[in-house]
């Protein structure tokens, strides 16, 4: 099962998910709040394996003001018991361009574990990556606008999509530069445990990230075509296996109908 959870699902969570100090808590030109926590369950087929969350808060690093967007995926009671599953990974934002300044990897699965920190140097267009378990260190090369992954699935989200287009971006992943092509498909509804049938547009993106995104199979996303963007439903079709996440709840700032349909679909 290794990878079927890490790969986080949720990392293009919208993947397709302020104005400075004010009340309303948004960034200028973005549309969802800081402070917002969305929670996913994780099926192996139609067996529930695991939650995945993906939340933003304001924080201090080296004396700045940044923006954390965190990534975590956990297995459930009956999968810990074959192939635990504990991943957090942290992108740490500049409010102002919208850039990473940081970006941590902190996984365990099952016997195996990573503890990886890229630091951004926009000055010198040079990322710094090191194991914080094994001390190694590299440096590559980055461009202008390099995002990562969870910047990046953030911005999307401010995006509106248009169905039969293709987007294209360039982003950071295993101390690499890659091409990702977002195939904007068509408009479906999605059935959701607590939020009924939501208006939807599929998108297939086109990737290849270690731990991130599925290295052989496809991969759909169904954001929803409201204000928020939010990834409504995520499927992974894989060797051996059908994987697939559904959003289960929304927490945070706001009185729309996310927040408004409480409940964690247990």
């Amino acid at each position: 099962m290794r990878r079927i959870l890490s790969f986080h699902l949720v990392a293009l969570l919208w993947v397709l998910t302020a104005l400075g100090e004010s009340d309303t808590n948004y960034l200028a030109g973005f549309n969802w709040p800081i402070g917002e926590k969305i929670t996913y369950r994780i099926y192996w087929g139609f067996i529930p394996v695991g939650t995945a969350t993906s939340c933003t808060e304001w924080t201090e690093f080296e004396g700045q003001k940044l923006l954390a967007i965190r990534l975590r995926t956990v297995s459930n009671k009956v999968v810990e018991k074959l192939y635990p599953v504990d991943d957090t990974i942290e992108s740490l934002v500049s409010p102002d361009t919208f850039l990473p300044v940081r970006f941590s990897k902190d996984m365990s699965e099952g016997t195996h574990k990573y503890k990886e920190v890229t630091l951004f140097d926009r000055t010198n267009l040079v990322a710094h990556w090191e194991s914080k378990l094994t001390g190694k260190k590299r440096q590559f090369i980055i461009e202008p606008a390099t995002m990562d992954i969870p910047s990046l699935m953030y911005y999307l989200r401010t995006k509106p999509f248009s169905v039969g287009t293709q987007e294209h971006f360039r982003v950071q992943a295993d101390e690499k530069i890659y091409d990702l092509w977002l195939n904007i498909q068509k408009k479906e509804k999605v059935d959701t445990p607590n939020h009924g049938k939501i208006d939807c547009i599929k998108v297939e993106p086109e990737a290849a990230f270690n731990g991130l995104f599925v290295r052989k199979g496809k991969l759909w996303v169904w954001v929803s075509d409201d204000q928020r963007r939010l990834a409504s439903r995520i499927e992974a079709s894989i060797p051996f296996a059908n994987v697939s996440a559904v959003i289960i709840q929304v927490e945070g700032p706001g009185a729309d109908f996310w927040v408004k349909s409480k409940g964690t679909g247990k």
